[in-house]
């Protein structure tokens, strides 16, 4: 990957954050060691949105739930470190890779919607000195138009193209780990993926290296988040049909899941009406009436649901909702 293009501002400091929610922070490592090889400095995150397992208050959190937060950067973004935690104890998912790694973490606040976001990228970005942005989805539903079977959680993802593409920092999407979440399959990824090419919006790929494939390997230890870990295990070599969310979904796995593709994350926008629809929200409940606008359920919905039912499990879950 030629990074060098992408240094308008030649200031040689990168933001590479998970858009999808806290696991998505592990797939951040291979672009992470690709620009450090190349001599950038960079600074990995994630947006502030743990699954119910880890956090079981439904949404995203605000910077104001957090405590030992290292620095406030802007209004929704934040400097976490290894003692960062979720008020009551939960502990995001970016901090304990932080702490792993002795690098202090970004963390994106998505409670203000994609306007809110947008601003405080922004902001973040001037302070810091940061020329470009590259923000990761493992699994691939930042591709979803809306009208796949398999869609669960496109708000997070939405939310934040929107407010990287409107924060007026460049900004770059990288896709890892194809099919790991289970949502999308394989031919819809591809068929996404190829239109996206065809609209000039490929900019590259990238494939782990055997050094990536150890530190993620380390870095999985007591890490929550299934998708990372099986873009990990394709690069081993597993393939084919893999349970997760204990039963209750499959993702389909292959080699190409270990591959990260970048595209210009402005033509992606353009190619998204679920970004487009959340993308003047000014709450994350304002961008989720958006996405029942389109006739989309999302992940918020979700955890409202397992709060209502007072559930703790997937498995729970999908039990109580046949009953």
């Amino acid at each position: 990957m030629d990074w060098e293009r992408f240094n308008l501002k030649g200031t040689r400091r990168v933001a590479v954050v998970g858009i999808g929610g806290g696991g998505d922070v592990l797939g951040t490592i291979p672009t992470r060691n690709s620009l450090r090889r190349d001599k950038f400095e960079v600074l990995i995150g994630s947006a502030l949105w743990e699954r119910f397992i880890v956090d079981p208050k439904p949404g995203p959190r605000s910077l104001d739930e957090l405590d030992n937060i290292e620095e406030v950067l802007s209004e929704t973004v934040c400097l976490a470190g290894g003692q960062t935690r979720i008020r009551g104890g939960a502990v995001p998912q970016a901090c304990r890779l932080s702490a792993k790694l002795g690098e202090k973490v970004l963390l994106l606040d998505l409670t203000k919607g994609a306007k809110g976001l947008a601003g405080g990228i922004r902001e973040m970005a001037d302070k810091l000195g940061i020329g470009f942005i590259v923000g990761i989805d493992v699994g691939g539903d930042v591709l979803a138009t809306g009208k796949e079977e398999g869609l669960k959680s496109p708000l997070c993802d939405s939310l934040v193209l929107a407010a990287l593409v409107n924060s007026g920092v460049k900004s770059i999407v990288g896709v890892v780990g194809l099919g790991c979440d289970g949502e999308l399959k394989p031919q819809e990824l591809e068929s996404r993926l190829s239109e996206i090419a065809s609209m000039g919006g490929l900019l590259g790929a990238l494939g782990m290296t055997q050094d990536d494939v150890k530190l993620m390997e380390f870095l999985s230890e007591g890490l929550n988040t299934e998708a990372s870990k099986l873009a990990v295990m394709a690069a081993k070599g597993v393939r084919g049909n893999v349970p997760i969310r204990e039963g209750t979904r499959v993702a389909q796995v292959s080699i190409f899941s270990s591959i990260t593709f970048f595209l210009d994350a402005r033509i992606l926008y353009e190619a998204s009406e679920l970004a487009k629809v959340v993308a003047n929200s000014e709450t994350v409940d304002e961008a989720n009436e958006a996405m029942h606008s389109l006739g989309i359920e999302t992940e918020l919905d979700f955890e409202r649901a397992v709060e209502r039912l007072g559930v703790t499990s997937y498995r729970d879950y999908v039990l109580r909702m046949k009953g």
